[in-house]
């Protein structure tokens, strides 16, 4: 029988570019394989559980160049990105609670809306949501761009209290209270890296 699960390997390419390069193996029941280098640079090989080592060294070195360069790229990207210090995160958090609290009690009262609990958090990829049960989340990030992307968000995820999608009707009752929500819409992405902040030491400067 084959084996199947995670398995980390190192490339052996003495004298060439690639050398010692770790990469996890994935095995599973599936027929073919497969290549990933993730956001943090990091390369998974998905394979048959049944697959040869040997098989898979050389499917890693037959994309070699590829996956050095995504490598690269991964890095610069991460190397980009937003940081700050555990006690900046904090003290951020605690202004966008005060702050997005306070316009949701605005806006839910304007729209004639009710929800429940209010989370701050820290969302790799959304700046809000809304749950079936009417809790809002928020990402502590929007107290970092301006209070008009602020209030878009905030009606955004209130308009989902009466329809949990993206539906013609659903952008009806957003542009009720936010006419230019699609300027607002655009003006957000321009502020998306923000989102993918990392944590850095305290004695960062």
């Amino acid at each position: 029988m084959g084996r199947t699960g995670e398995y980390l390997y190192r490339l052996k390419a003495a004298g060439r570019p690639g050398d010692g390069l770790e990469y996890t193996v994935v095995r599973s029941v599936r027929k073919t394989m497969s290549l990933q280098v993730k956001r943090d640079g990091s390369v998974v090989v998905r394979c048959p559980s049944r697959m040869a080592d040997a098989r898979i060294s050389s499917f890693v070195e037959e994309h070699l160049d590829w996956i050095l360069q995504c490598v690269e790229e991964a890095r610069e990207q991460m190397e980009d990105r937003p940081m700050f210090t555990e006690a900046e995160i904090r003290q951020y958090r605690e202004k966008a609670r005060k702050i997005l609290t306070g316009k949701v009690q605005f806006w839910a009262e304007r729209m004639g809306i009710t929800y429940g609990r209010i989370a701050i958090r820290q969302q790799a990829t959304r700046w809000g949501s809304c749950s079936s049960k009417g809790n809002l989340n928020f990402n502590w990030v929007l107290v970092l761009v301006p209070e008009t992307l602020q209030d878009y968000v905030v009606v955004h995820e209130l308009a989902h209290r009466r329809e949990m999608n993206h539906s013609p009707r659903f952008w009806k009752i957003v542009g009720q209270y936010i006419p230019d929500y699609a300027e607002r819409k655009r003006q957000l992405k321009e502020y998306v890296s923000l989102t993918d902040i990392q944590t850095a030491p305290e004695d960062w400067e």
